[in-house]
This record gives structure tokens, C-alpha cells and sequence, in this order.
């Protein structure tokens, strides 16, 4: 099991930690991959995580390179493999619908940047794991789950799932379970909590201060 984290900016439920390559379950019952047919579209997203879960190990094994070279890659990585804009609207639900243009576009940027620096930030974890995809199923909204496993290392065994979603012809994640916990689920649920005290330009104010000490972090360890 792995034990209780945090993200830079909210509290994480019990057993989600930033390690590795992770970074899906959503609501609805999903469906094993069985038929010919869904082994095909299972195919495309699976080779995705394969191919990305093997380059950012690769990256995280340059230990003689410095640690923000290292970072910068693997965030370009996230910037590229994640739909941010589909998580935004995930984690927000119906507060989502509230905001106007200019306000969705900066929540957007807030949270990429969010998750993009966590996604990075960890390499102090890194030793010497491996990642294994083992499945995938299909799951509402035509949506694909694959689901690895982390092999050696402090998170031998963990389980992570990753839920990826096709727009224009293209497959990007969209949501995380680590040993059980959603990423959208669990920032759902704190910006929630948020909201419900406060305004949407008090979130933006927290992210954007997160964002500011990680980047503080960052640039005093270099």
C-alpha cells in the first residue's frame, strides 16, 4: 500500500501519491477488453502509455544529468500526453458551466501548470522501477483504461490506471487512479470544498501561489 501523500496544493485522500509516471476510472461500470473489435480500439491508447511510461523511465534513470533538465522533458511530456482542458471541466463539474471564456482559459493554465510541475517534481523518488502494462478495458463514453503496475523500487506492486479519451483523432489521458483514487475525483472533491467557502478567483489565487513556491522550489534547488 502506498502511504498518504500530498500534492503542492491540496490534501490527497488516502493512498494517491506523485510517483513516477503517474499521474482511470471515472463514474460507470466499465468493460473488459473481450471482442476482436474492442481489442482494437484498446490497442492504440495502450502503445501510448507503453511507449510514454518507457521514455519518462528513461529520462528519470539520467541521473547524472541535472534534475531540472530532467524535470523540464518530463513536463513537456505531460503538456503533450494530457488533456487538460477536458480534466478542467472534470474537476470543476458544474462550476465549470459558471464561469465565461477568459475565466475557463485561466483555470486552464492554472491546473496545467499544477499538474504538469507535480508530474515532474519527484525524481528524488526515482530507483531504478520499471512499469508494467498489464490490461486495459473499455469504459463509458467510449473512453480506455490501461492499467500498469510499477515493478522494483519503494512502489513495487502499485497499481495505476490511466483513462484515456479520443478527440480528433487523438488519444490523451484524461483522468488517473492510483491504488484506487482518482486524480479528478480527489481535486473534484478540494476544489469543492473550495468553491463552496469562496469564489472561483479564490481558487485561482491558490493555484497561482502553489504554482509560485514550486517554481520557487525548483529554481533554490537548482
Amino acid at each position: 500500500m502506498i502511504s498518504e501523500a500530498r500534492f503542492p496544493l491540496f490534501r490527497l485522500r488516502r493512498g494517491f501519491v506523485a510517483l513516477l509516471p503517474a499521474f482511470a476510472m471515472l463514474c460507470g461500470i466499465a468493460l473488459p477488453v473481450r471482442s476482436a473489435e474492442d481489442a482494437s480500439i484498446a490497442e492504440e491508447p495502450r502503445k501510448l502509455i507503453e511507449e510514454t511510461a518507457d521514455q519518462i523511465v528513461s529520462i528519470l534513470a539520467r541521473v547524472d544529468q541535472p534534475s531540472e533538465i530532467r524535470v523540464r522533458e518530463i513536463e513537456e511530456i505531460a503538456y503533450d500526453i494530457f488533456d487538460f482542458t477536458t480534466m478542467s471541466k472534470l474537476v470543476l463539474a458544474r462550476n465549470w458551466r459558471k464561469l465565461d471564456k477568459s475565466k475557463r482559459a485561466e483555470f486552464v493554465r492554472e491546473f496545467k501548470r499544477l499538474l504538469s510541475r507535480t508530474y515532474g517534481t519527484r525524481l528524488d523518488r526515482y530507483n531504478q522501477e520499471k512499469v508494467e502494462v498489464y490490461g486495459t478495458q473499455l469504459e463509458p463514453r467510449n473512453d480506455v483504461s490501461v492499467k500498469t503496475r510499477i515493478v522494483g523500487g519503494q512502489f513495487d506492486g502499485a497499481e495505476i490506471a490511466y483513462r484515456l479519451r479520443k478527440r480528433k483523432d487523438r488519444w490523451r489521458i484524461i483522468d488517473v487512479v492510483i491504488e484506487g483514487v482518482s486524480l479528478v475525483s480527489n481535486y473534484r472533491s478540494q476544489f469543492a470544498e473550495v468553491l463552496n467557502g469562496g469564489t472561483i478567483d479564490d481558487l485561482l489565487a491558490k493555484m497561482r501561489d502553489k504554482n509560485f513556491t514550486i517554481d520557487e522550489e525548483k529554481t533554490e534547488a537548482g
